[in-house]
């Protein structure tokens, strides 16, 4: 192991202090002697044959490990207050509190910082360490007895060091005093070699690379506790060393539940997480800073999609603590007071277990601060609260946020702003070719694909949990019938758990989504990528547009209410489908035409800016400005119904295809719109619509 390390921080003293503390100084002399040349008289290292072995001999009387888990300690404290020293920070009047990975580090890290800082804690200076009392044993009278010591440091005039760890409790008294709150820094490969370069000196050029290579990953390093790194120093060779924390790594207990190789259909969103998780090793091994990876996700979509799946997978397959809060969830405290508290607490428990994830549901639940919401200054508070805490775990190195919500537009815009979600990422639900896979995964190896297809095309629109319950229903089926799954069984069980296919409904869906997606070609929309009909209902999908004119809000419009119109060309009549929910379509066009009308300066007449609530509520909305906006959409559904009208054969393609396929997306819906339209005649239509002052 050539690697020279003196430039490592806090490798000097952990070498002193190794030697003040060796418990045979003639065989630590041996094997410190080859690290540097800092000790005058020292011999110079024999040279190590060509033919020596790969695997370093057994070192002479082997250190006890805890001295060796001590000068691990040095150099994580070296690492941690890399930045500002520690004797600096301690001059700044109030405590600086540590939080280790487990109460044990607490009597190392105690004697690490006295080796490391000697100026700061020497006999008649002012600074004085302060250890929390072990969790398993702190009631609150045990809590305030040992805090009567910190308390005397105080009135004293000495500055404090408090060491606590994750799962140990201080008061809220104490918590306020402290000035500074880290967290020591996480092992690296670095130390790991830099330590044993000093008590486990192998003889051989090789074996650092053997060392690197049988090494578990520092996130798994981070997960070990300190009784099994003192076991793992107390090893005779440095390569067995390795092979002892890479065994009590590979024994540690792993996350039950699923994990992101679970996880179908939501390519982005697994993509994201895997990058993320990439970037956490390289944080933890010091490669990357943590401004430089991008902590914070915000997921959005119609419920039942896989929010809450993701975060829980994530946190799984990267072994990391998962904390979950939700507005709900801070609501049963009680009032204000309490519910800010209750978040307190989650972000306080993400903060003190990083690396981890916080995991935020039901964000749009915390309403915008400028809606007309009852009681609007108790959301006022709420909101400005989360902002707060969301500041707080971004502000906190190796703490990941998920935040989930299912309508996205009703978010407070300082809650989704880059700084605080710097990521925003859709959930849809499964297309067709992921609820096959879903199912291969899960009933791959006991049913025909064919039959599996067949499946995944009545379940087309079905999200992950509602395909879980399926294959749930099906094994419960198939204990009762005391059989195995079988191609005959699963049809049965389709039979029973999955809506029949209901002809005439299907039918004016198709017609209604051929409606979005002709008027979409035709006006020359962002382009649509997905296009699906399912008994529950349809959807088109298509890229959204940076930013509205007048002219594309009205083309917007007129595709928005084009289900409608083609429904009463195709079927004579038109559903409710159209208006059904706060994002129906009907819901969107009343928000875009009352924003045009209020928001936009679209409005002939006025320019003045207008709130508009979500959902719109007609008693918040002013008779002329209701006016104004209906005008608007029924001139928008009129020019949906007559491009609709004069290429009905083209609506009729579409719709008939949506019919028999139920799915389409990508080059194969282009290829579609583009056969069915004639567009040397649509082209004509249009010129004219666009002349008519739109």
């Amino acid at each position: 192991m050539t690697q020279n390390f003196s430039s490592l921080p806090g490798f000097s003293a952990a070498k002193s202090h190794l030697l003040e503390n060796a418990l045979t100084v003639s065989g630590l002399f041996e094997r410190i002697s080859h690290v540097d040349d800092e000790v005058p008289g020292w011999p110079e290292p024999e040279a190590a044959p060509d033919d020596a072995p790969l695997l370093d001999p057994s070192a002479p009387a082997p250190l006890n490990g805890i001295h060796c888990m001590q000068a691990l300690a040095i150099l994580q404290l070296a690492k941690t207050f890399e930045d500002r020293a520690l004797t600096a920070l301690m001059r700044d009047g109030r405590p600086v509190c540590l939080t280790l990975p487990d109460h044990d580090m607490g009597e190392i890290v105690e004697i690490a910082a006295q080796a490391l800082y000697p100026e700061a804690f020497a006999v008649g200076r002012s600074g004085k360490i302060w250890r929390a009392p072990e969790a398993a044993t702190s009631g609150k009278t045990i809590i305030a007895l040992a805090e009567v010591k910190l308390r005397s440091f105080l009135h004293e005039g000495h500055n404090a060091l408090i060491l606590t760890s994750v799962e140990q409790t201080t008061s809220p008294q104490v918590q306020d005093l402290v000035g500074h709150d880290l967290r020591l820094a996480p092992i690296s490969h670095e130390m790991i070699l830099a330590v044993l370069s000093l008590t486990h000196t192998p003889t051989s050029p090789g074996v650092t690379d053997a060392l690197v290579d049988t090494l578990p990953t520092t996130t798994e390093l981070g997960r070990l506790t300190s009784l099994k790194l003192i076991m793992a120093f107390q090893a005779d060779t440095a390569i067995e060393v390795a092979q002892r924390l890479s065994r009590f790594a590979a024994a540690a207990p792993q996350k039950a539940g699923p994990k992101l190789s679970d996880v179908f259909g939501q390519e982005e969103a697994v993509a994201a997480f895997m990058q993320l998780q990439e970037d956490l090793n390289s944080w933890q091994a010091g490669e990357v800073s943590w401004e430089e990876v991008t902590s914070s996700l915000l997921f959005y979509g119609p419920p039942g999609t896989g929010k809450t799946l993701l975060p829980t997978a994530f946190a799984n397959s990267a072994g990391l603590p998962l904390i979950k809060t939700s507005y709900a969830e801070c609501q049963k405290a009680g009032h204000q007071g309490d519910m800010l508290r209750a978040l307190d607490m989650a972000v306080n428990e993400a903060i003190n277990s990083a690396p981890s994830v916080l995991f935020i549901d039901e964000i749009d639940a915390f309403y915008a601060r400028s809606s007309e919401v009852h009681n609007s200054r108790y959301m006022i508070g709420v909101v400005t609260g989360l902002l707060t805490q969301i500041d707080r775990v971004n502000a906190t190195a190796g703490v990941v946020l998920v935040g989930a919500t299912n309508h996205l537009t009703v978010v407070d815009e300082a809650v989704v702003r880059a700084g605080r979600f710097d990521r925003h990422i859709a959930i849809a639900p499964l297309n067709l070719a992921a609820i096959t896979s879903f199912l291969q995964a899960k009933l791959g190896h006991v049913v025909e694909a064919r039959e599996l297809r067949h499946i995944a095309a009545r379940m087309i629109g079905a999200t992950g949990a509602e395909i879980d319950d399926f294959i749930r229903k099906t094994r419960t089926l198939a204990r009762e019938a005391q059989s195995d799954i079988s191609d005959r069984l699963l049809r049965r069980a389709a039979d029973l758990y999955l809506p029949c296919p209901d002809t005439p409904l299907l039918r004016r869906i198709a017609a209604h989504e051929a409606g979005h997606l002709l008027i979409g070609h035709v006006l020359g929309l962002p382009r649509a990528t997905l296009a699906r009909v399912t008994s529950k209902g349809g959807a088109v999908l298509r890229d959204q547009r940076v930013m509205q004119t007048n002219k594309t809000l009205n083309d917007d419009l007129a595709m928005l209410l084009a289900g409608r119109a083609a429904e009463h060309l195709l079927c004579n009549s038109i559903s409710n489908g159209a208006g059904c929910g706060i994002d129906s379509d009907l819901a969107k066009a009343t928000r875009l035409a009352l924003q045009a009308e209020a928001q936009f300066g679209f409005a002939e007449n006025t320019m003045l800016w207008h709130d508009i609530p979500h959902p719109p509520r007609p008693y918040d909305i002013p008779h002329d400005l209701a006016v104004r906006a209906t005008a608007r959409l029924k001139a928008a559904e009129a020019k949906a119904t007559a491009l609709l009208a004069d290429n009905k054969p083209a609506l009729t393609k579409i719709a008939d295809t949506l019919f028999e396929t139920r799915e389409i997306e990508g080059r194969e819906l282009d290829l579609l719109l583009e056969e069915a339209t004639n567009m040397d005649a649509v082209k004509d239509q249009v010129i004219e619509a666009q002349d008519g002052g739109w």
